[in-house]
């Protein structure tokens, strides 16, 4: 517990580091898109995992030094990549279930983390809001949980997850976001607390989408990634989920 408390302390420093005090933030959630893709294709054993990295790798650097823009480049990037993905998945053992596999990796991974790539290079600082807002939902879900919860909220993919743990989450996660905004002054409180509301939702459900897919692959951990916290998937399992959505509806309701 002690090891794992450590490493947790020390990965959320480096994020409020990197998306508080700095101008790398791109390039560290360039780095998770990769790991995290990686990672997906090992737990679906992906034949051509090879590809998949490679164009990423290649797109993604070539944002880094071009720009990553706007929603036109994140269009045009993913047809690429499913176009040139689709060209070398043909000659797998299995092609169809490979395209398969690499379409959802593009849909499950690539889109809504380039979008956040995209985001956070104009607005590191709403990155790490976030985080602290999925921080948050953990957090309080957990305490809520176990000394509140009850009734499960999906028995089989989380036994421990509770629908009073999600309530609590939720309460406890929008107060935290009005507090760390009064104090931040990053938008509005109107925006703050839709947005901590949105992460508070999506967050969970994020978390339950990744134990699906480990579930049905038969793993407990998606790789090593942190001692005591698995890959980079147990990890970032809620940011895939949450971080576009809450980015979204920053966007419109601005």
């Amino acid at each position: 517990m002690g090891k794992r408390t450590l490493w947790g302390a020390v990965y959320a420093a480096v994020l409020i580091a990197v998306f508080g005090f700095s101008s790398i933030s791109p390039i560290v959630l360039s780095v998770f898109t990769i790991l995290l893709l990686n990672e997906l294709a090992s737990i679906q054993r992906m034949e051509s995992r090879f590809p998949l990295l490679a164009f990423s790798w290649i797109l993604l650097s070539l944002g880094a030094f071009l720009g990553f823009g706007g929603p036109k480049e994140l269009v045009a990037s993913t047809i690429l990549y499913t176009i040139l993905l689709s060209f070398t998945l043909l000659r797998a053992k299995q092609p169809a279930l490979e395209i398969r596999r690499g379409l959802f990796a593009i849909a499950y991974i690539w889109l809504p983390l380039v979008f956040t790539i995209q985001n956070a290079t104009q607005h590191p600082e709403l990155i790490l809001f976030i985080f602290v807002m999925i921080w948050s939902s953990d957090s309080m879900a957990y305490l809520f949980g176990r000394f509140f919860g009850k009734r499960p909220l999906a028995p089989t993919l989380s036994p421990k997850k509770t629908i009073e743990g999600m309530i609590g989450g939720i309460v406890g996660t929008i107060v935290i976001g009005l507090v760390a905004n009064h104090y931040w002054e990053l938008m509005p409180v109107s925006i703050a607390a839709s947005l901590a509301l949105s992460v508070s939702i999506t967050a969970p459900l994020g978390d339950l989408v990744a134990s699906a897919i480990k579930r049905e692959a038969g793993v407990k951990d998606s790789g090593v990634f942190l001692p005591g916290h698995g890959g980079a998937l147990d990890r970032l399992d809620s940011f895939i989920t949450a971080a576009p959505v809450a980015l979204i509806l920053y966007q419109y309701l601005s």
